[in-house]
């Protein structure tokens, strides 16, 4: 997810909270107060793992078991016999 969506999430969510607060209105404090904190959870979570990103296959592996890599041929018996 990308990072400002989070944030804005977040600053939108804890804005909503406070004006819920402010206004001493349960019904949109306490669902918004939900939403602050899932999204400060999420931008916790952005903060630890930004730095580990996924891995892209070479072209040395082979992501399917079994199946000979693009360049190269494999003759494989044939099943039917024939």
């Amino acid at each position: 997810m990308p990072f400002f969506l989070s944030l804005f999430v977040f600053l939108c969510g804890t804005s909503w909270f406070i004006y819920g607060l402010l206004g001493r209105d349960p019904f949109v404090a306490v669902p918004n107060g939900f939403g602050c904190g899932l999204g400060a959870t999420q931008l916790i979570l952005y903060f630890i793992y930004r730095g580990s990103g996924s891995k892209k296959p070479t072209s040395e592996d082979s992501l399917e078991v079994g199946l000979s890599k693009p360049n190269q041929t494999n003759k494989q018996p044939n099943v039917n016999g024939a």
